[in-house]
């Protein structure tokens, strides 16, 4: 389909806009206002990356939300909580973003037992449609996604982000070892 507000892909890319007669907007298929909408894309980015792990994701209900947790990660014995926010107000270039937090987050996130991890899911482009282009050649997302553990942090009104650590499979190798490392405190220290 074609979006007349989309942004083409850089030349040396090898992408080129898929044109089709008309436009869509996301207003004419969705019902979710844009904020409901970023935060679902949100959820199924963080999915999309547990899913290529082979891990599962597990959403917290929204009327459940009462630890300011979005879901958990699973690994086969045990689980980390997640917060995800998805934004456009940030560029994926840069070192870091800062995201406005509300302070009554943190004790809830300190009174965990497992790791709890911050994730900004950013979409370069305000509009739906923008974010995900469907090629002949692939799908292709244009977002990206950055974490912090949160669950030792004290209360703030915001929280930094440091996009050195872009949030993929690998990520989860990384919060896979320091929920080991609090289930098995001995192990660790053993080795």
């Amino acid at each position: 389909m074609h979006f007349p507000h989309v942004a083409p892909f850089p030349q040396d890319s090898g992408m080129a806009a898929t044109e089709s007669a008309g436009s869509v907007t996301s207003g004419q298929l969705g019902w979710l206002d844009p904020s409901a909408a970023k935060s679902r894309y949100g959820v199924a980015y963080v999915r999309a990356v547990c899913g290529q792990a082979g891990l599962g994701f597990s959403e917290t209900p929204p009327d459940e939300d009462g630890r300011a947790i979005d879901g958990t990660v699973d690994y086969q014995y045990a689980s980390v909580n997640v917060q995800v926010k998805c934004t456009a107000r940030f560029k994926i270039r840069g070192r870091s973003l800062t995201y406005e937090a509300d302070p009554r987050w943190f004790p809830k996130w300190n009174q965990m037992w497992l790791p709890v991890y911050f994730v900004v899911v950013v979409v370069d482009l305000p509009y739906p449609p923008d974010w995900v282009h469907h090629q002949p050649g692939g799908t292709w997302h244009r977002s990206a996604a950055f974490w912090v553990r949160v669950d030792k942090m004290a209360p703030a009104d915001s929280i930094v982000v440091p996009k050195a650590q872009r949030f993929d499979i690998h990520s989860l190798v990384h919060w896979k070892a320091e929920m080991d490392a609090i289930i098995f405190p001995t192990a660790e220290a053993g080795a």
